[in-house]
């Protein structure tokens, strides 16, 4: 599949390089591509463009901003660009402003309704803003079963997506619902945040399970 990732950073070039490994075609956007020149050399399948071009390239768009920027990249990536594509939106909106990390917004309205709001004619899909970048497209390496992502979006279609991509990598899936269930998957990103920081950030590879019996 045709993969575009927005957002550069630590996060995106991780997302990017696993998909590569997992055979997809990957454009990574970012307002200056020749500064991803050395990454892309070190990972076939990768390539570097605008935003604009990474929305237009991708079949399926990962969002993978830092919350502060990410209404500015997607008005780089262009509306016309992401219309009718799925998107999994990975951003957590954080406020360092109190020293810890807190909830920008929250309990009623989420990081995954207002990119839902600013780009009305994409089918976002909240996900893999859980669990570190190194774990996203790599779970199988938790110790003590198969640990499980959260998801939330309001299109049937786009969450069939995502489940298969997720599944196909180790991932078990929980469907809570429409994109306003983004207000309760966007808090347990705080628990994994303030676990690592309790730890002094040596236990940073955990992840969530829901058990049944």
């Amino acid at each position: 599949m045709r993969m575009g990732v927005i957002g550069s950073g630590m996060v995106g070039q991780r997302l990017a390089a696993d998909l590569a490994r997992l055979g997809h075609e990957v454009v990574v956007g970012t307002r200056d591509p020749g500064k991803l020149e050395g990454f892309v050399a070190e990972h076939p399948g990768v390539r570097a463009a605008t935003n604009a071009g990474a929305a237009a390239f991708g079949e399926m768009i990962l969002l993978a901003t830092r919350w502060e920027g990410t209404r500015e990249a997607l008005d780089l990536a262009g509306e016309e660009n992401l219309n009718g594509k799925t998107l999994v939106d990975i951003t957590n909106p954080l406020d360092f402003s109190g020293g810890r990390p807190a909830l920008a917004l929250g309990w009623n309205t989420s990081a995954g309704e207002q990119v839902q709001g600013w780009i009305p004619g994409a089918r976002v899909v909240k996900a893999l803003n859980i669990v570190t970048a190194d774990a996203m497209l790599n779970p199988r390496t938790f110790v003590g079963g198969e640990p499980d992502m959260f998801i939330a979006g309001n299109d049937a279609a786009a969450k069939g997506e995502v489940t298969r991509l997720l599944e196909g990598v180790g991932w078990g899936v929980v469907d809570l619902g429409d994109i306003t269930m983004s207000r309760y998957i966007e808090p347990l990103a705080l628990i994994w945040i303030t676990h690592a920081a309790n730890s002094g950030w040596t236990k940073r590879d955990h992840a969530f399970k829901l058990l049944n019996r």
